[in-house]
């Protein structure tokens, strides 16, 4: 009985990657327009990357960057309030 739930868990995983996957291309024509709208244009290094690996790689240099503009935000904020 046990394999056939890892059986189920792993073609439910590999369903739902692929759901992921064709949901996001459908959807980016969408999410393009709305940052085009709200001033935030996308660049190429913004495209998510498909497989695992890439995409925590991706994830890592997102939130590497992330931080460091949330920092300058801070230290410009603090220079302004001296």
């Amino acid at each position: 009985m046990n394999r056939h739930f890892s059986d189920a868990r792993y073609y439910f995983r590999r369903g739902f990657d692929h759901l992921y996957t064709g949901l996001k291309e459908e959807s980016e024509p969408l999410r393009r327009r709305i940052m085009k709208a709200m001033g935030r244009e996308m660049e190429e290094e913004e495209i998510e990357p498909q497989s695992r690996r890439e995409r925590v790689e991706y994830g890592a240099r997102r939130a590497a960057t992330r931080g460091r503009r949330a920092a300058r935000k801070v230290r410009r904020r603090v220079e302004r309030t001296e």
